[in-house]
């Protein structure tokens, strides 16, 4: 009787001890989250001033963020293909991938909008975003990079940041942030968080006017190629909550 209780307690704390050796699987949120002036954004309120000191507020924000991936010594994790964000959908704020592999990480890069690569016409008709972003054929086709919408200085001055390859071109843009994260068995789960500064597409280094352009630059070139500069620069920033 006392071999059978032995065997039966060293059984169950072997069992114990492979529980607690068991890895811990990591899972990593991507967020994102949308600032003006380093305050969350609020929608429909004209409280927001630009470098030109004109007055407005953000009614629509649609945006697509591809190519999202983790970079670490010897290689790459691609966390998502495509991921777009509607500031009237909290649900396409987020996505999460599951079971990252253990390495020690030091970038994410991500592209805004669409490269040439991903920027056909019709190529995502079975996506949610396809009705919502596709760009005019006969402007150049594809789709969409962001609808940036809203009023200025009065209810009767409204603006559009409609941004996407204008005649064919490519102003989508990659952004690489340094990150610190090494994923191990006993990390857990991390959150990283992307945020879109909403004032900086209008002020470094191109100081761009709503008045100046109005509800279209779908068809000016060079105003797509100083928001694209302006992006570039400094609208988006990362941080990591592990």
């Amino acid at each position: 009787m006392n071999k059978i209780l032995l065997t039966l307690t060293v059984i169950a704390i072997i069992f114990t001890s492979c529980e607690k050796d068991k890895p811990i699987a990591t899972d990593i949120t991507i967020n994102f989250t949308h600032t003006v002036d380093g305050s969350d954004l609020i929608t429909n309120s004209m409280i927001y001033t630009n470098a030109a000191d004109e007055n407005y507020d953000v009614q629509t924000l649609k945006y697509l963020i591809s190519n999202i991936t983790l970079h670490d010594d010897l290689g790459y994790t691609v966390l998502k293909d495509i991921h777009f964000i509607d500031i009237s959908d909290e649900s396409t704020f987020s996505f999460t991938y599951d079971n990252v592999p253990n390495n020690n990480y030091h970038a994410i890069s991500y592209t805004m909008g669409l490269d040439t690569v991903k920027n056909i016409s019709n190529k995502y008709v079975n996506e949610d975003f396809h009705s919502e972003m596709f760009w005019p054929e006969p402007n150049g086709g594809g789709y969409h990079y962001m609808k940036l919408e809203g009023d200025f200085n009065d209810s009767l001055s409204g603006y559009g940041t409609h941004t996407g390859g204008t005649m064919g071109g490519d102003y989508s843009f990659n952004n690489v942030n340094d990150i610190s994260l090494t994923v191990d068995d006993d990390l857990g789960n991390v959150s990283i968080n992307i945020d879109m500064e909403i004032n900086n597409w209008y002020q470094t280094p191109n100081q761009i006017e709503f008045s100046s352009y109005g509800m279209g630059i779908m068809m000016n070139m060079m105003m797509q190629m100083n928001i694209q500069t302006n992006g570039i620069t400094d609208v988006f920033s990362v941080t990591v909550d592990k």
